[in-house]
């Protein structure tokens, strides 16, 4: 597993992918700003959810003027690159996410259709581009990048710990926690902010298990 740690390193594979830290961290802050509209009468699940479905909507604010794509395929939120070769998506982790020397997870189990899409990736990661198969729709059969995130509560308000993270297989019980490629990104305080307890994550892709 390739582990990109530090400021020139990060920057310099972010390049690599057409994205950068500045533009990444705007869209982060504009998201954690919207989920402190939020105060305690609001259902315990919103706040998290809001930061998950801003943190989309911002990366699409930022990135389509810039040629990038917005799909989603199977209901899966995604931001595909101006090369069609890879795609980018969101999802809260778990308390080891933005930290080199842990393997993080995702914080909760995820459906059926980003599985499939964590499958796509070990099979292009052991087999090659060349054995990719032919797209059924924008951004399918494609790479797929997560940028996870955690919030960690402190004295002065809130720190973000995030990376961007490519999957190359899925977990027990659909948490994904094994990883081909981590950029760790440089961690965020939100200090004076109102820090809020465990948030839950949104997101139309619920998984869905057999009773019995």
């Amino acid at each position: 597993m390739a582990v990109h740690v530090g400021d020139s390193r990060v920057d310099k594979r972010l390049a690599e992918l057409g994205l950068s830290f500045e533009e990444i961290e705007v869209v982060l802050r504009r998201a954690e700003a919207e989920r402190n509209f939020c105060t305690p009468f609001d259902p315990v699940s919103l706040p998290g959810n809001i930061f998950w479905g801003r943190t989309v909507r911002f990366l699409r604010e930022t990135y389509v003027p810039k040629g990038w794509r917005s799909a989603s395929p199977s209901n899966v939120p995604l931001l595909v690159a101006p090369t069609d070769d890879f795609a980018v998506t969101a999802s809260s982790g778990s308390r080891e996410t933005g930290l080199a020397a842990l393997t993080p997870s995702t914080r909760y189990p995820k459906g059926s259709a980003v599985i499939r899409r964590v499958e796509t990736n070990r099979q292009l990661t052991i087999f090659g581009y060349e054995e990719e198969p032919e797209p059924q729709d924008v951004g399918d059969g494609i790479p797929t990048w997560f940028l996870l995130y955690q919030h960690v509560n402190t004295e002065a308000g809130t720190r973000l710990y995030s990376e961007l993270s490519l999957p190359n297989n899925a977990g027990r019980r659909g948490k994904i926690d094994s990883w081909h490629e981590r950029i760790v990104l440089p961690w965020i305080d939100f200090e004076g902010f109102n820090p809020f307890p465990d948030d839950d994550e949104g997101g139309i892709d619920i998984p869905i298990e057999r009773l019995g």
